[in-house]
């Protein structure tokens, strides 16, 4: 994300929301590597009560074995409103390694319009 996304589109209106939780051993808020991206559009936050998580990981869009929706991508347009639920989506994926390439289409197309 941070070299083939951010750095290759410096000048591209976005914004990116990274919220951190523990999930799997070694998910330690002391161990969150707060700061890892340095492009001024990412805005990250730990979730310690995986919140978010919880809300995608029961929302019939993005269903989840876990209950919690987590090392995932979710790729909103400029267009996208929350009303009870986040509209537009545009692409999503899990995990964000195995999917990666997909999110970076999705986003490409996005800047490309």
């Amino acid at each position: 994300m941070q070299e083939e996304i951010l750095a290759k589109h410096p000048s591209a209106v976005f914004r990116v929301y990274a919220v951190w939780f523990n999930m799997v051993e070694g998910d330690k808020r002391a161990s969150w590597p707060s700061g890892l991206f340095s492009d001024s559009r990412v805005a990250e936050f730990w979730d310690e009560e995986k919140i978010l998580g919880r809300w995608f990981g029961h929302h019939p869009d993005y269903l989840n074995e876990d209950g919690v929706l987590w090392d995932t991508y979710l790729l909103y347009g400029p267009e996208s409103r929350w009303s009870d639920r986040p509209s537009d989506n545009v692409s999503w994926g899990y995990t964000i390694m195995r999917t990666r390439e997909q999110m970076r289409r999705g986003l490409v197309g996005l800047l490309g319009k």
